[in-house]
């Protein structure tokens, strides 16, 4: 067990200060927010208006780092509303080359901070990993860069080398640890792959963390074995909770096998889907009704798809709450949801899911 556990807002006091990490339901993507007071970073940028409006309503004006995991669209769209807009003043754009990733939307990302760079109005940072001369952290935000090494990011992706497998866009992916007053909270590994992850787990780096926003949204890790992929994660990390962060009309993520690992190997970890899964609950949606919900912006409030929605993390007297509160989502699972996978593990002792 790491040293912060976690809390519910009854259990934890009010934190002092602003210090948060937002993990934003974006639908199929990624998207967080790390903030210190009225300065940021931002890890990932799904497209769409939402993490806009969250920074506007956080009121933040400075970014100090912008970091992009990997070249995928749903990591990045985003980036290409945000990065020019003059709501915000922003530090660092950090992201890796991948000449593998041949898309129009990669090339257009590309040339926006080629572009935003020569007039000043980012510094392009254009190689992202670990060691890492420039440091990520700010205020009593802690960020630590635990994938790719040089190796990895000197051979991009590619066939299988003498002293790696074969590594996909997916696999380098950068894979952030966050730390707050001292607590580890959260660890962001975009979509770091099987692969990806071997080479992650040879360093000595500690990936220890309240929290794990899963890969790839639970789908497809680059393995045959969900089930060595899963027990590697939730064993490095030690941790309390997992987030699919998925939309509920594309892929249906996550995958059972995936889930069913932690209830099977891991059946303390809270899991929260960002939206409900059509595995969890098909035909017609729950009413709009989710007293649970936090108040920040969530892409399923309004159609009715949130299941854990948009979550925030603080840290009170060594504590990592946690918000939605536990057990208000867990008791929202089990009056509306047809078929929860997740029942094992959300179920409060006593109850019995009808």
């Amino acid at each position: 067990m790491i040293e912060a556990s976690v809390a519910s807002r009854e259990a934890c006091n009010k934190p002092t200060g602003t210090a948060e990490a937002v993990v934003l339901d974006v639908g199929h993507g990624n998207c967080a927010i790390l903030r210190d007071g009225d300065t940021c970073t931002v890890v990932d940028a799904r497209s769409g208006t939402l993490l806009l409006e969250e920074l506007r309503r956080m009121k933040i004006r400075r970014i100090e780092h912008v970091v992009l995991s990997h070249a995928d669209e749903d990591h990045i769209q985003g980036a290409l509303q945000l990065l020019p807009h003059t709501d915000f003043s922003i530090g660092n754009v950090w992201v890796n080359p991948d000449s593998a990733k041949d898309s129009e939307l990669w090339d257009d990302l590309l040339a926006l901070i080629d572009h935003l760079d020569a007039v000043g109005h980012v510094q392009a940072c254009m190689s992202i990993g670990t060691p890492q001369g420039t440091s990520l952290s700010f205020g009593r935000i802690g960020l630590t860069v635990l994938h790719p090494g040089p190796y990895e990011i000197g051979h991009g992706p590619g066939r299988a080398r003498r002293n790696r497998p074969k590594l996909t866009t997916n696999g380098l992916s950068v894979v952030l640890r966050v730390v707050i007053d001292g607590q580890p909270v959260l660890l962001l590994p975009g979509d770091i792959d099987a692969a990806g992850l071997q080479r992650m787990l040879a360093r000595t780096a500690p990936l220890t963390a309240h929290t794990v926003v899963y890969p790839h949204h639970g789908g497809h890790n680059g393995s045959r074995e969900h089930t060595d992929f899963t027990q590697a994660i939730a064993t490095a990390t030690a941790a309390e909770m997992v987030i699919f962060s998925m939309g509920r009309d594309r892929f249906k993520n996550p995958i059972p096998d995936v889930v069913t690992e932690f209830s099977r190997s891991f059946p303390q970890v809270r899991i929260a889907c960002t939206q409900l899964s059509s595995h969890c609950h098909q035909g017609q949606l729950p009413d709009l009704d989710r007293p649970h919900l936090s108040e920040r912006a969530s892409a399923g409030r309004v159609t009715g798809k949130c299941c854990a929605g948009t979550l925030t993390f603080t840290v009170s007297d060594g504590m990592v709450c946690v918000d939605p509160e536990p057990k208000a989502h867990r008791n929202w699972i089990r009056h509306n949801v047809s078929d929860p996978m997740c029942s094992p593990i959300q179920m409060l002792p006593g109850q019995r899911h009808p």
